[in-house]
């Protein structure tokens, strides 16, 4: 009987472990099956983005007065138009987001100031680019209507820790109206597909906001796709700093189109200026400091394909001390192409490496006879310690071209001009190849802001009204 038990025991552990077995087996298939399924099974597609709804017409849109401070994050969307009574401060810290296609309007008197610490996130699209202009009728609006759009930062300048913008009256602004620090990579916030129209008003002689104003701001700031329009002052002026820009349109500003100060070391790459006959300084208008020339940081932007047409003004002012390193530019219809002003930055082209060069460029139709590009600055009208720009900018080493024309299209067409070069433009070749930086488009290796036979970047987003 004991034998009998133990057989059925053993049978029994025998039947056991065979299920068991069988278990682990079917578990095992099903397994495989499992993942023979998910091998088999393609990654599910990521849902679309939502397509955002239209903006409604401007004149179906709410006004929403906008006065004070900003000390809060806010979004600003194309349901309403934004209309600026006074100086309206970004301020503690906060972030103003600008959908695309909004409009914003400046009464006089009025302007954008977005604080040191705050920042601006205004990012428009080709076919829908935010709009700053004036809150005046259109066919009577005019330069200097409002104030225009002031981003302040912390990063470095040669005024020390702190300044006042230039535009604003300390005794208003106090705080909220300074700049600079130590943040060198700071970020004032971006900018794209951006316009500002009938900006610049002067508070006092010789004390005036420009269309934008950038004091300070570090180089996470960018400024991409952005055009300012009829400025009463400069465009767009730069103190310190060392900001970000691409695919900038200044138009008809009435003083510079392009400025910078107090240790200005930021990027610039695709930039078009058309200056007003009628009403302009220079192009580019560069200093490092007027006091001080040598004061550090210096004034030492890096620029990439320029294209400056002007309406018989000074194509560049490089003077008080400023350095620069600007390749791939066309510089046509200027009284003066170059103009370096003074011994501290004459003493930028004998660095090493070179601190002050303009390269890989094209000089057209400057000067009363279309071919005298840089002034004479003999006996009393030497105004650099006896610099010698035609020698310099010449020497085979700049690599530049006189009397080439670049075949641009309507470039005198205030309401429209044509910058395109065309097809077959001697500017196709010739160029330079951008620094490798991270930010410098390596492939724009033509001379010009616009590429012979490419696309015209200006296209769709751009505008430019009489009044």
């Amino acid at each position: 009987d004991d034998a009998t038990d133990e057989d059925a025991t053993d049978d029994a552990t025998d039947e056991d472990a065979t299920d068991d077995a069988t278990d682990e087996d079917a578990t095992d298939d099903a397994t495989d099956e499992d993942a023979t399924d998910d091998a088999g099974m393609p990654e599910p597609e990521p849902e679309p983005e939502p397509e955002p709804e239209p903006c409604p017409d401007v004149e179906d849109r709410d006004i929403v007065e906008v006065s004070g401070m900003i000390d809060e994050n806010t979004t600003w969307s194309c349901e309403n138009v934004y209309v600026l009574t006074e100086l309206v401060y970004v301020s503690g810290e906060s972030t103003l987001t600008i959908d695309a296609g909004v409009e914003v309007w400046g009464d006089p008197t009025s302007a954008l100031v977005i604080t040191r610490g705050s920042m601006i996130d205004a990012k428009g699209t080709a076919d829908a680019p935010i709009v700053f202009t004036s809150s005046g009728i259109p066919g009577e609006r005019a330069t200097g209507d409002w104030g225009g759009l002031v981003l302040l930062g912390s990063a470095p300048t040669n005024f020390g820790d702190s300044a006042s913008v230039e535009g604003i009256d300390p005794s208003e602004g106090g705080e909220l109206s300074e700049y600079g620090g130590d943040d060198e990579d700071s970020s004032c916030g971006s900018l794209k597909y951006v316009r500002v129209e009938f900006a610049g008003f002067e508070i006092s002689a010789d004390n005036e906001l420009n269309g934008i104003s950038v004091g300070g701001c570090g180089s996470k700031t960018m400024l991409d796709y952005v055009q300012i329009h009829r400025g009463q002052d400069d465009g767009i002026e730069f103190w310190g700093g060392a900001a970000r820009v691409s695919h900038l349109v200044v138009s008809s500003a009435s003083d510079d189109s392009v400025d910078w100060d107090a240790g200005f070391q930021g990027h610039m790459q695709f930039v078009a200026i058309q200056q007003n006959p009628a009403d302009r300084d220079n192009g580019f208008e560069s200093d490092n400091s007027e006091d001080a020339h040598d004061a550090s940081p210096r004034s030492m932007p890096t620029i990439y394909n320029l294209t400056s047409v002007g309406g018989g003004s000074n194509g560049m002012v490089l003077r008080r001390g400023t350095w620069g390193k600007i390749y791939n530019a066309i510089l046509t219809g200027h009284n003066v192409a170059i103009d370096v002003r003074d011994a501290a930055s004459a003493a930028g082209t004998t660095e090493d490496p070179i601190a002050l060069t303009v390269e890989n460029s094209i000089f057209f139709d400057n000067g009363e006879d279309g071919m005298t590009h840089f002034g004479d600055e003999s006996g009393d009208a030497d105004n650099d310690d006896g610099f010698d720009e035609m020698a310099f900018f010449s020497a085979d080493a700049r690599n530049n071209q006189f009397d080439v024309d670049p075949e641009l299209g309507d470039v005198s067409d205030l309401t429209g001009p044509d910058f395109m070069p065309a097809d077959d433009s001697p500017a196709a070749e010739g160029g330079a190849t951008p620094e490798d930086d991270g930010f410098f488009d390596t492939s724009a290796t033509y001379i010009g802001a616009f590429e012979p036979g490419g696309d015209d970047w200006t296209e769709g987003w751009t505008a430019y009204p009489e009044n």
